[in-house]
């Protein structure tokens, strides 16, 4: 359907080109009008040496003409006087038969003759001397007769006259003789002429043909030239054609150009795609503007028009068709027509809705951040002890009182359910993604679904067949799933259906088009849908917005969406929302697929609450909470060491105090990171297993959302129940296998020792992960973010034992800082990082680490 890029009023694509042939074509001209004229007169020319070569031919025959008629004049004289002398010698009279038929012929033949010399003079003198001279000719034939038949034969007057007609023969003969010399004369100088003539017409014909023909070549070269030209001019109009509408398909936006007739006369496919315009209307210089306004909506039909006389240059309106927003803009051409452009920022606008979405979320993430350790800490004071409080003898024998504990109990689960639901919407809270079978998550919390919304209200589960893995913390899922449920309760007052359907899914990359946040691949869905009252086109538009809800003050806090989005987005997954208002809503949870095994669940945590007899070393700043967990533990029976800080715990450890369990919040003041503390910990003591507690883990043992592999934690508020449970995990290691101490190998007990890392990266953010994930598996670590800077390290600090670097650095390049860096200690160990599988493969006795890599993957080229 692509349009041919045609001419406008006044200017067309391809002029400049043909312009410079219009000068080839007037020399053209200028050369054909001269052209005309030589042949104009040489046709003249032509002409009249035709009619001269007439003329001197019919002049040659006149020559002849007069010639023979001399020659008649002769033979008609000579006849005669045969006739004579046949008579005089034989006296028959038949022989004066010819005498008289020339005497007759003879006067026609000089009157003819007078007639063919009537312009020439001297020819009418001849005439009268032959008419005097057959005169006396025919007066001597005549005397010669009257005396032949009056005398005898041998009469001397007979031959007298005889000898006197002889004579007199002979000077008409000689008359005869020179006229017919003298026409002969004339006959050789007119032939003559003639042949001058003859060779003047044919020299002039080569010259007129060699001036003509170089005339026509010259023209036909003109020609050649200008054609070619005119070619080449075609083939770059042509070319600039394409390019232009090659250029224009190659825009997104959609395209059209009509004349000031508002006749369509260049496009693009975007034009016809984006307007849904029939293909059949893609018709130059023949569809009009009407054609096409009268295929549209009434609101796009008055966008589509030609700009107004005071519109100064390009004003873009946005108007939605169908499901997307499209902005059109009008502009003018200077050299007549105007452009319609049509854009489509529907991405652009689910874009800056995003950005505008994650805005708010990272607005209310920093305000969750700075609120929810110290809240949850209060939190932990308050749950703690009303847990102790809730034992005593005093308040089970008092039933109202032991009601009021209850209730408070129950008021710090909400509160911290609702600090738990700000930092899943802030994608702040720290999950434990586990391989999980879905469909039996769900199965399981059937039961508790129909006890939760009533018997009025209609559960059914729905798990497809072969259902995938997927790696999600089980535990928020099932807290998803219950606050859609209720709010899907809320939307079916007089009761209704809830759906949940787990199924295999696969996001393509046509869908993934559509949703820019959205990585193709295969998904987990898990789906909630209702058939309540359902939700306007409105509050779509603000269902995942902490706390908005539609529902009555005092009856939702506006974060059970908020929080299934902050949780689905933290997984890696996509949410997406299906309403329409009387026909229900369904929610759609696609959750990332994981080809690992299902992981066995903890059974530690579902056993009833035991204490221990081990020892615990608690260390939290904040002296109430650290008072509370203390009283717990002791209450548990286990033996409790306190500190107050890291550098406190460690001088208890370093002075030989023994503990089993390391019991540390996250958050805590020093020079010393949480990593570092523990670290140094387990240093002194290789068998002590940590358990942290916090209330915002920040990035210490969460990263990208999820809790490190080594690590166990333990979110504040906690119950005394939750508390114990999780211990006996710990210590009977019945969860995820401990955090490791870094100075022992996996399958050791003895110390090792561990090196010194430099990590050289350029790119600050991969530095600083780098570096942080160096710490975690218990390296000592120093950055550079050059070669030069690198060199500079190893050379000040003789125990770094291991080089990790890019190959792409600024400056001075990975592959010559290695040579350089090996040079400068043999036993260097050198990692090359890399974003390309085989780069750097030609250094030998390196190790290589192909981007992106993980902890564990880290960890193993570490520790080879």
């Amino acid at each position: 359907m692509s349009g041919t890029i045609l001419a406008d009023d006044r200017s067309f694509p391809g002029a400049s080109g043909l312009g410079s042939v219009l000068p080839g074509n007037r020399a053209v001209l200028l050369i054909a009008v001269p052209v005309f004229l030589v042949l104009a007169v040489i046709a003249y020319i032509t002409f009249q040496f035709a009619a001269n070569e007439r003329a001197a031919e019919g002049w040659v025959r006149h020559t002849y003409q007069v010639i023979d008629q001399l020659g008649r004049v002769l033979r008609d004289a000579q006849d005669a006087e045969t006739g004579q002398r046949g008579f005089l010698l034989t006296g028959r009279q038949d022989f004066l038969q010819p005498y008289r038929d020339g005497q007759a012929r003879i006067a026609a033949d000089l009157k003819l003759f007078r007639e063919l010399t009537s312009d020439n003079p001297r020819e009418q003198a001849r005439a009268d001397v032959l008419q005097r001279l057959i005169t006396q000719r025919f007066s001597a034939f005549d005397s010669g007769l009257s005396l032949a038949q009056a005398a005898t034969k041998t009469s001397p007057a007979l031959f007298a006259a005889l000898e006197q007609g002889r004579l007199r023969m002979a000077a008409l003969r000689a008359a005869v003789t020179a006229g017919m010399a003298e026409e002969g004369r004339l006959l050789d100088r007119r032939d003559a002429e003639r042949r001058h003539q003859e060779a003047f017409e044919i020299a002039f014909a080569i010259s007129a043909a060699v001036i003509t023909l170089s005339i026509l070549l010259a023209a036909a070269a003109l020609l050649a030239r200008n054609n070619i030209r005119l070619a080449a001019a075609q083939r770059a109009r042509a070319n600039e054609a394409a390019i232009l509408q090659t250029t224009l398909e190659s825009v997104r936006e959609g395209i059209a150009y009509f004349t000031s007739d508002e006749l369509l006369c260049a496009f693009n496919d975007s034009f016809f795609r984006l307007l849904d315009i029939p293909e059949s209307l893609a018709v130059l210089q023949k569809t009009k503007l009407a054609d096409i306004r009268a295929t549209q909506s009434d609101g796009l039909r008055q966008l589509l028009r030609p700009p107004s006389d005071d519109q100064g240059g390009p004003m873009p309106l946005r108007i939605a068709a169908s499901d997307r927003e499209l902005e059109i803009y009008h502009a003018k051409v200077a050299t007549g027509g105007f452009l319609i452009g049509v854009k489509d920022v529907t991405a652009r606008l689910r874009a800056e809705a995003m950005v505008r979405q994650s805005q708010k979320m990272e607005a209310v993430g920093h305000l969750t951040g700075g609120v929810a350790h110290d809240f949850n800490n209060l939190l932990q004071i308050i749950s703690a002890n009303l847990d102790l409080a809730a034992n005593a003898e005093a308040v089970r024998a008092d039933p109202k009182l032991h009601a009021r504990m209850q209730n408070a109990i129950a008021a710090v689960v909400r509160g911290s359910r609702l600090t738990g639901q700000l930092l899943a919407f802030a994608r702040r809270q720290a999950l434990e993604p586990r391989s999980v079978d879905l469909g039996r998550v769900i199965r399981d919390l059937s039961d508790l679904l129909q006890r939760t919304l009533g018997e009025r209200i209609e559960v059914e589960t729905v798990v497809g067949g072969g259902l995938w893995n997927t790696l999600v913390d089980s535990t928020q899922v099932e807290n998803t799933v219950l606050n859609l449920a209720i709010n899907a309760r809320d939307a079916m007052p007089n009761g209704g259906k809830l759906t949940v359907e787990v199924a295999n899914a696969h996001l393509d990359d046509t869908y993934a088009a559509v949703h820019s946040e959205v990585t193709p691949g295969q998904y987990v869905l898990l789906a909630v849908s209702d058939t309540g009252s359902g939700m306007t086109r409105e509050v779509l538009a603000r269902v995942f917005e902490p706390f908005f809800t539609t529902k009555p003050v005092g009856k939702g806090t506006g974060l059970g969406l908020a929080q299934a989005y902050g949780f689905v987005k933290q997984s890696g997954g996509h949410i997406k929302v299906y309403s329409e208002p009387g026909h229900g809503t369904t929610i759609k949870l696609y959750l990332p697929r994981t080809r690992r095994e299902r992981d066995v669940s903890d059974q530690a945590l579902s056993q009833p609450v035991q204490g221990g007899s081990e020892t615990i070393l608690v260390v939290e700043d904040d002296e109430d909470v650290r008072g509370a967990v203390v009283d717990m533990l002791t209450d548990l029976g286990y033996h409790v060491s306190k500190a107050e800080s890291a550098d406190e715990a460690l001088a208890l450890l370093h002075r030989g105090t023994k503990a089993d369990l390391l019991f540390t919040d996250v958050v805590m003041p020093g020079a010393i990171s949480t990593r570092e503390f523990t670290r140094r910990a387990q240093e002194m003591q290789p068998h002590l297993k940590v358990l942290y507690t916090s209330g915002y883990t920040q990035n210490a043992i969460v990263h990208n959302g999820k809790l490190d592999d080594d690590a166990f934690l333990l979110s504040k508020p906690y119950r005394k129940d939750e508390l114990a449970r999780k211990l006996r995990s710990v210590l009977a290691g019945s969860t995820r296998v401990a955090i490791a101490p870094p100075s022992v190998a996996p399958d050791m007990a003895v110390p090792i020792r561990r090196g010194k890392v430099l990590v050289v990266e350029d790119v600050a953010l991969i530095r600083m992960t780098t570096v942080d994930m160096v710490e975690q598996i218990g390296f000592a670590a120093a950055e550079a973010a050059d070669g030069a800077a690198a060199l500079a390290l190893l050379q000040a600090d003789p125990g770094i034992d291991i080089l990790l670097t890019d190959l792409g650095l600024p400056g001075m390049n990975g592959r010559q800082l290695v040579q350089e860096a090996l040079r400068l200690n043999p036993s260097l160990k050198v990692i090359i990082a890399s974003g390309y599988s085989g780069e750097g493969e030609e250094l030998v006795g390196v190790s290589h680490l192909l981007k992106p890599f993980d902890l564990q993957q880290l960890r193993k080229v570490l520790q080879a």
